[in-house]
């Protein structure tokens, strides 16, 4: 009666920060070329960021999935940031980098 048997999927905090950061580099190649089309691609993201924001909830402990996703986003961004952007790593961004993760983890702890 008491015991709820609540089902984790473990690929929906995956899929949430994904299309999170899909819609970051998307809008990053929106401000590059200044092409409309990809704002539809942000839309596109944005809703299906919902979507899974809404299976997160489903699922109960939102506060840890949120701090998962989190961590998980910035990864996501930096990984094509570095490869796509040219965005140059050095020490005080890595350091900035595993600070913000242990804020969010801590944050949410």
């Amino acid at each position: 009666m008491f015991s709820q048997n609540i089902q984790i999927d473990y690929y929906w905090p995956f899929i949430a920060a994904f299309f999170s950061a899909l819609t970051i580099i998307l809008i990053k190649y929106y401000v590059k070329t200044s092409n409309y089309f990809l704002l539809l691609f942000v839309l596109l993201s944005e809703v299906s960021l919902v979507f899974s924001y809404i299976k997160l909830l489903e699922t109960g402990n939102i506060v840890i999935q949120f701090a998962l996703v989190k961590i998980i986003s910035i990864f996501f961004v930096l990984l094509p940031g570095i490869f796509f952007f040219d965005t140059k790593l050095t020490n005080y961004k890595i350091l900035g980098l595993i600070l913000g993760i242990i804020s969010i983890y801590l944050l949410n702890s």
